[in-house]
């Protein structure tokens, strides 16, 4: 299963694309605004969090000459 999971990118990775279809289904069948809003912020929150979740474990890993 863990090979699987890492093959399609990875946990954050399809933690981030679940809540952007998860928001993508409310936004089509009405449960948000209609004027997007709310789905632009979802969106922007779901990237924002990937990016952020891939800098710190980049930080915390450390830079490629401190692993040699």
């Amino acid at each position: 299963m863990r090979n699987l999971i890492e093959q399609s990118g990875g946990r954050r990775f399809l933690l981030s694309v679940m809540a952007g279809v998860s928001a993508t289904a409310l936004q089509w069948f009405g449960k948000l605004d209609p004027a997007g809003t709310t789905y632009g912020l979802l969106m922007a929150g779901c990237v924002g969090a990937y990016i952020a979740g891939n800098t710190t474990q980049k930080v915390k890993q450390g830079a490629p000459e401190d692993r040699a």
